[in-house]
């Protein structure tokens, strides 16, 4: 029988959404943040709005989760959305109608410990390292780096993922454990509390000798079709605008910092500020980032291909509103 629900979910969440409105709002464009680094490269849009051609307006909302962010562009409530590039690529291999726009925010996570000892994957051998998100980016980035190292994620250390974030990046810090793998802001929350935390690895530098690529790609704006097709002018004003957000957060960190706290993006200013140097940000057309985004997704396709939807997208998955 389960092999039988799958497919009629599938059905029923592309039925929603070819059924939901073109707009949330009448004239009205919707676009989800999620809350954390990610959310605060919008920042800007929140503040100060773009002007849209064809007399549309655009509202930004603040989501708590991906999975909420999903949920939402299943439903056709949102028409563009930041999601992670995995669950974007799942998506549309699901048949939900959408696409992607833009690679918003690179690799951001760290290697961080209290062990002096460690300058190497080699040295994590027998170790317990935190991992916080089974089947999430840090995860799958650590597992393929080890396996490139010739080691067994499975049999020679040990992958914790009972700590969620939050606790690990604190358990860290108070010295409760010694190893974590953590994505902004959790590793800035940690090095605030204990900056004589380090970080050994390079856990980008080893994605790019194994790859080729310059980083891995984590955040990724998706459009709904029906957006991209009846006002691509809009759209692309719309990635103007975020692309000028991202540049002035970057340069700005202390004012973006006060701004996420203003809009309630899940940071206070002072945390935000200190993440924002280390969070990645970029703006990069889907032509632009298709090497790296299927880079990083062959990855999860080797190992857990549901997560991906069984298979890489195709060239239609990478819109492009030049």
């Amino acid at each position: 029988m389960k092999s039988v629900r799958i497919p009629i979910l599938i059905l029923c969440l592309v039925a929603m959404a070819a059924a939901a409105p073109l707009f949330a709002l009448p004239g009205t464009i919707v676009i989800g943040a999620l809350k954390g680094p990610t959310g605060i490269g919008m920042v800007r849009l929140f503040d100060k709005p773009p002007s849209l051609p064809d007399d549309l307006k655009l509202e930004t909302v603040a989501v708590p989760s991906a999975d909420v962010m999903a949920a939402k562009v299943i439903g056709g409530e949102y028409d563009a959305a930041v999601l992670p590039v995995n669950m974007a690529a799942k998506l549309y291999s699901a048949g939900i109608p959408i696409r992607l726009a833009a690679i918003v925010g690179n690799g951001m996570v760290s290697f961080l410990t209290s062990d002096p000892s460690i300058s190497s994957l080699a040295d994590l051998r027998g170790k317990e390292i935190a991992v916080a998100g089974q089947g999430a980016t840090p995860d799958y980035l650590l597992r393929f780096l080890l396996e490139r190292a010739k080691i067994n994620p499975n049999t020679d250390l040990r992958l914790s993922y009972s700590l969620p974030y939050p606790e690990a990046a604190e358990a860290l810090a108070a010295g409760k454990i010694r190893y974590a793998i953590l994505p902004e802001p959790f590793a800035t929350l940690a090095l605030k509390v204990d900056p004589a935390l380090r970080s050994p690895i390079d856990l980008g530098a080893l994605w790019t000798k194994a790859t080729g690529q310059a980083s891995y790609p984590m955040s990724a704006l998706v459009v709904s079709d029906r957006l991209a097709a009846s006002h691509p002018d809009a759209v692309a004003r719309l990635l103007a605008a975020y692309a000028d957000s991202i540049a002035w957060v970057t340069a700005h960190p202390r004012e973006a910092g006060l701004l996420a706290e203003k809009h309630d993006l899940g940071l206070k200013a002072a945390i935000a500020a200190a993440a924002i140097p280390r969070s990645n940000y970029v703006f990069e057309t889907a032509a632009q980032a298709r090497p790296a985004v299927e880079a990083l997704l062959s990855v999860f396709l080797a190992t857990a291909p549901t997560s991906v939807g069984g298979k890489l997208p195709d060239a239609e998955f990478y819109a492009s509103f030049d």
